[in-house]
C-alpha cells in the first residue's frame, strides 16, 4: 500500500540566500585565470617546501667499478598570503540598478532576490578573479599599491632571481608592435635551453595581452585572406603562446608548466564566505559579504626559465 507524506517547510522572511561558497572559490581562484594552467598545490596554511630534482651527468665511461653521478635534490620554501574579501551593497542601489520587476513591491520585503543574488555573486567572483589575475604577475609587496601589495607576483620574483637565471636567458625587452613581434619572439626562442626544446607540449610560454595582439596583426598582415576572417592560432614554431591577462605590457616568460606554482588553501576557504543582512543587525539597509582566503605564486628550477623585459632588480 502506498503512502503519501506531506512535509511542511517554513522559511522565515528574513532568511538570506547564501552563495555556494565552494563553487564561488573554485571559480574565482582556480578557473578562468592564468594560474589555472600552473601546477596547483592546495591545502597550504602558511608555508611549504617544493622539491626539485637534477640528475647531473648520468653517462660515464664503462668501468668494472661503480662510478656514481651526482644527483641533486633541492627544496624551495614558499609562503602563502592571507587575503580578506570585504564588500557591501546598499539595498536602494539594488532597487535602482536592478530590474524592478524582479523585486517585490515595497522596501521591506525580500532584501536580496534570488535572481539578483545569482548575478551579484557571479560579478563578485569575476571581480575577485580579475584582481587575482593581475596579482599573479604584477604583485609587489614592497612597492605595490592597493591590492598589489598583498603578494609578490611572478614578474617581481623572476627579477629577484639575481644569479640563478642564466644571463643569456634574460632577454632585454622592447616596445612590441606588429612590425617587430616576430623578431622579439625569435630572441626568446633562441634562448630556450636545449634540454627543453624537445618538450614543447610541456612548455608554458606566457605573453602579455599586447604581445598577443601584435602577433595576431603580424599574422594577418602576412596572410590577409586567411587571418582577417578568423582569429589566428597563437602558435610560434610549434610552441603555444598563452595570454597572461594580468601581465605587464611587453613582458613574456617561458618555462616548463610544472615550474609555475600556484599555492592556495581551499581546504577551509569554501566554508568561509559569509553574507550578512545588516538590516537585521545594525539596521543599515546593506548586504555585506566577508571572507578570507590564502593564495601564493612562485616558480621552480631557475635555469629552465627564459624571461623577456624582466631585468634583474637594481
Amino acid at each position: 500500500m502506498s503512502r503519501t507524506l506531506n512535509l511542511n517547510l517554513d522559511v522565515t522572511p528574513n532568511a538570506l540566500l547564501q552563495v555556494n561558497a565552494k563553487e564561488f572559490y573554485s571559480k574565482a581562484l582556480l578557473e578562468d585565470r592564468s594560474s589555472a594552467k600552473f601546477r596547483q598545490i592546495l591545502g597550504i596554511k602558511e608555508k611549504t617546501k617544493i622539491a626539485s630534482l637534477d640528475f647531473g651527468n648520468l653517462l660515464t665511461a664503462a668501468d668494472c667499478n661503480f662510478v656514481p653521478s651526482d644527483s641533486f635534490l633541492d627544496a624551495k620554501s614558499m609562503e602563502i598570503s592571507k587575503i580578506a574579501l570585504n564588500t557591501e551593497i546598499c539595498q536602494f542601489e539594488i532597487e535602482q540598478s536592478y530590474l524592478s520587476e524582479m523585486m517585490n513591491q515595497g522596501s521591506n520585503g525580500e532584501f536580496l532576490p534570488a535572481e539578483f543574488a545569482t548575478h551579484f555573486y557571479a560579478e563578485l567572483g569575476r571581480a575577485v578573479s580579475n584582481q587575482l589575475e593581475i596579482l599573479t604577475f604584477q604583485g609587489d609587496i614592497l612597492n605595490g599599491t592597493g591590492y598589489l601589495n598583498l603578494a609578490d607576483g611572478l614578474e617581481i620574483q623572476l627579477r629577484k632571481a639575481t644569479t640563478t637565471i642564466p644571463t643569456a636567458q634574460r632577454v632585454v625587452g622592447a616596445n612590441i608592435t606588429s612590425s617587430n613581434v616576430i623578431a622579439q619572439l625569435t630572441l626568446m626562442y633562441n634562448q630556450i635551453p636545449t634540454a627543453l626544446k624537445n618538450r614543447k607540449a610541456e612548455i608554458l610560454w606566457m605573453v602579455a595581452p599586447n604581445v598577443a595582439d601584435a602577433y595576431r596583426l603580424a599574422l594577418a598582415l602576412q596572410s590577409s585572406e586567411q587571418y582577417t576572417n578568423k582569429d589566428p592560432e597563437l602558435s610560434f614554431i610549434g610552441y603555444t603562446l598563452t595570454v597572461g591577462d594580468g601581465m605587464t605590457a611587453n613582458k613574456m616568460m617561458l618555462s616548463l608548466v610544472n615550474n609555475y606554482i600556484f599555492l592556495a588553501d581551499l581546504v577551509s576557504d569554501p566554508t568561509d564566505l559569509t553574507t550578512i543582512n545588516m538590516k537585521e543587525t545594525t539596521g543599515d539597509r546593506k548586504i555585506r559579504v566577508i571572507s578570507d582566503f590564502k593564495v601564493g605564486f612562485n616558480f621552480l628550477n631557475d635555469i629552465e626559465w627564459v624571461t623577456y623585459g624582466l631585468p634583474i632588480l637594481p
